[in-house]
């Protein structure tokens, strides 16, 4: 049996989640019931969740406020990630 039900997502994650179900010939409403029984059947959530560390989340908060560090080329972002 199904029903009907609504619910409110984040719009660009919905978009780019729908391609991903496109490709494998879904709906979103496929994924979400995938999800669902993936939920249902191992009564847990089928993948890991951390809580982000102190420097996630400044980086993520910097992130927000576009005050990160923008890189010219992969070269440049590479040796600044291996300083």
């Amino acid at each position: 049996m199904r029903i009907s039900t609504s619910m409110r997502v984040d719009a660009s994650a919905r978009d780019v989640a729908a391609e991903v179900f496109k490709q494998y010939g879904m709906s979103i409403s496929d994924g979400v019931n995938l999800f669902l029984h993936q939920v249902a059947l191992s009564h847990s959530i089928p993948f890991e969740l951390k809580v982000p560390s102190a420097k996630m989340k400044e980086a993520l908060q910097e992130l927000s406020e576009r005050k990160g560090e923008s890189f010219q080329t992969l070269e440049a972002l590479k040796a600044d990630l291996l300083s």
